[in-house]
């Protein structure tokens, strides 16, 4: 079994605690940066999870067809990695 991947909460507090940027730079100049990439870095988490728990629940079929593609589309509204 492979570990998860660490939450963006807590990357954020071990780039703080190792005084290094979120994004991977040495430092921060400025908290934009930081924050964008944490939020970005939350919000795709967050659609990641409402794939899978939709996708679990499709497959036991506890989830009804006409729900799927609702949440489908509601964690591609919400990663920021999806094309629009």
């Amino acid at each position: 079994m492979t570990d998860p991947q660490p939450t963006a909460r807590q990357q954020l507090i071990d780039a703080m605690r190792a005084r290094t940027c979120f994004c991977g730079a040495d430092s921060c100049a400025s908290p934009e940066p930081l924050v964008d990439a944490l939020l970005t870095e939350h919000a795709h988490q967050l659609a990641e999870q409402i794939r899978a728990e939709t996708a679990e629940l499709k497959a036991h079929g506890v989830l009804e067809p006409d729900k799927f593609r609702p949440c489908r589309d509601a964690a591609d509204q919400i990663d920021p990695e999806v094309q629009r």
